[in-house]
């Protein structure tokens, strides 16, 4: 079969996963269908790209998913099996990053552009072009090198190990052991929110607890309440959303900024002076818009379903 004939990996949720399922059961479909999917989109991340800048996306975000799971299963793993297989897949989320941030940033580029700059902005534009280009190299690298490893096999080994090391907890049930994989999670993201988040810095730190916590809630939302899925995620997702466009205007600010400071041509740094300020100002009113949605009351609001939801002791959610 073709890899434009295999079918499109599951995204956020895993199909046959029930909360009465063992541990080692549930484990086994999640971190196979996370790991899989990787095998689907690297492939075409790495040699299809120009078709669709969405291969790339879906192979960082499928990687993200596979770490996550990874790592709240990772007592099913033995050990250097899990750190060698979570090295390459940082490896790989690194490799496609910046072409990712690049396929961003062009778009942005594209949005800005001034009809009235038309040289420039060819100029600029093939600028970029070669800079993406540059940045896919990696993703093929990474990728030759996972085929030439056997990634497959490693893949099914990990599964294995799975079945092996789960079979010890055979009568704990995922419904069970749930709770406990969100609750940390879950506690970081309610202490980031409450740092001072008009600072860079505690927003940054913000965004990351709330794209751990949205993908761990991938995982384990077959073992709560439907509200868990209908209600709380979608909240979560929102907030995560409006913070990478948060992060993805600051991305831009620092790479036009970078590239004034490095070019003698005038004409291109007054283009890019413009851009720049627009950027700043789509930052700052993104900035106000997550303000607006995320308020202590919203705060508290959302640890109260949390609790309610998940069956989750109060003073859980709230430590």
């Amino acid at each position: 079969m073709s890899q434009s004939e295999q079918p499109v990996p599951e995204g956020k949720w895993v199909k046959g996963v029930s909360p009465k399922q063992s541990l080692d059961e549930a484990a086994h479909l999640i971190l196979q269908s996370r790991l899989l999917a990787i095998n689907h989109w690297l492939p075409l991340a790495a040699d299809r790209s120009e078709e669709d800048v969405e291969y790339v996306h879906q192979l960082r975000v499928s990687t993200r998913r596979a770490v996550a799971a990874m790592g709240v299963f990772s007592e099913l793993i033995p050990e250097s099996a899990y750190e060698d297989l979570r090295a390459k897949l940082r490896q790989l989320r690194l490799a496609a990053d910046e072409a990712r941030n690049l396929d961003v940033l062009c778009a942005e580029f594209l949005c800005c552009a001034d009809a009235s700059c038309e040289d420039t902005c060819r100029q600029i534009a093939q600028s970029i072009r070669l800079r993406r280009q540059e940045a896919q190299q990696p993703i093929v690298a990474i990728h030759q090198e996972l085929v030439a490893a056997g990634f497959n096999d490693q893949i099914a080994e990990i599964l294995t190990m799975v079945n092996c090391l789960g079979k010890g907890k055979a009568k704990v049930t995922f419904g069970r052991q749930a709770p406990r994989y969100l609750k940390p999670v879950l506690r970081k993201f309610f202490q980031a929110a409450q740092a001072d988040l008009s600072e860079d810095e505690a927003l940054h730190r913000l965004r990351i607890r709330t794209k751990k916590l949205r993908y761990t809630m991938e995982l384990v939302g077959a073992a709560f309440k439907p509200c868990f899925r209908k209600t709380l995620y979608p909240r979560v997702s929102t907030l995560q959303d409006v913070m990478g466009s948060v992060n993805d205007h600051a991305t831009a600010k620092t790479f036009f900024g970078d590239w004034i400071s490095k070019t003698d041509d005038a004409q291109q740094q007054a283009f890019f002076r413009g851009i720049l300020l627009a950027e700043r100002r789509a930052h700052d009113d993104l900035r106000q818009a997550f303000c607006m949605i995320w308020t202590p009351k919203t705060a508290r609001r959302l640890k109260e379903q949390f609790r309610d939801c998940c069956g989750l002791p109060s003073r859980q959610v709230h430590q």
